[in-house]
Parts: C-alpha cells; sequence; structure tokens
C-alpha cells in the first residue's frame, strides 16, 4: 500500500485551506503566497540522509522498502511504499529542516 508525505512552506498567512493548497501544488501550480524551497539542498540532503540505498535520482529502494521523491520549487511529496515508521520520520525530520510540516493528504491533517 502506498503512502504520500507532502511539504510546504508558507511565506504569507494565508486561509488557504490545505487541502487546496495541496491540489494546486500537485497539479503543477505556482502560488504567491508559497515560498520557494532550496530543491537541490533538500535533494542533497536526501542523497546523504538515504546512502546506502538503490537510487536513481528521485526513486530509493532498499529491501522491500521504497519511495520516490518529486521536487518542484515550492512543493516536496514523497510516494512511499512499504516504507518504516522510522524511515518516514527520517523524511519529516529532513523537511523540517526547511520549516515544512508534514501535511497528510489521506487525513487531510498538516502537522
Amino acid at each position: 500500500m502506498g503512502r504520500d508525505l507532502s511539504f510546504w512552506k508558507t511565506s504569507t498567512n494565508t486561509m488557504n485551506d490545505n487541502e487546496e493548497i495541496y491540489t494546486a501544488l500537485s497539479g503543477g501550480e505556482y502560488l504567491e503566497h508559497i515560498a520557494e524551497l532550496p530543491f537541490r539542498q533538500i535533494k542533497h540532503d536526501f542523497d546523504t540522509v538515504f546512502k546506502g540505498w538503490g537510487n536513481d535520482n528521485s526513486h530509493y529502494e532498499k529491501g522491500s522498502e521504497a519511495f520516490q521523491l518529486m521536487l518542484s520549487k515550492q512543493f516536496v511529496r514523497i510516494d512511499c511504499y512499504s516504507l518504516t515508521e522510522n524511515n518516514m520520520n527520517k523524511i519529516i525530520d529532513i523537511m523540517m529542516k526547511y520549516d515544512c510540516p508534514l501535511y497528510d493528504s489521506a487525513i487531510n491533517v498538516r502537522f
């Protein structure tokens, strides 16, 4: 079963619904009230934290665990496949460095 973890950083206070933001960013829209992210540094952090995993630039795999990293200027989404809670927490920790809290689209909650 797959699960996605999504992250963004707001640059101004907004009354926009998180689900609306998620839908727009997932669709490739650029939103003025969402901050741009240092996506090259974020990619480097993933490569460092998940060193030793098979990696074809955006797809990481080790044993039965796998995830796909999708990066844009404003949005990071990770599609997880059989990923342990420990490894999902590593992903959340990476993104917290950039003040990007987790949005869980399955339950429509941003932490």
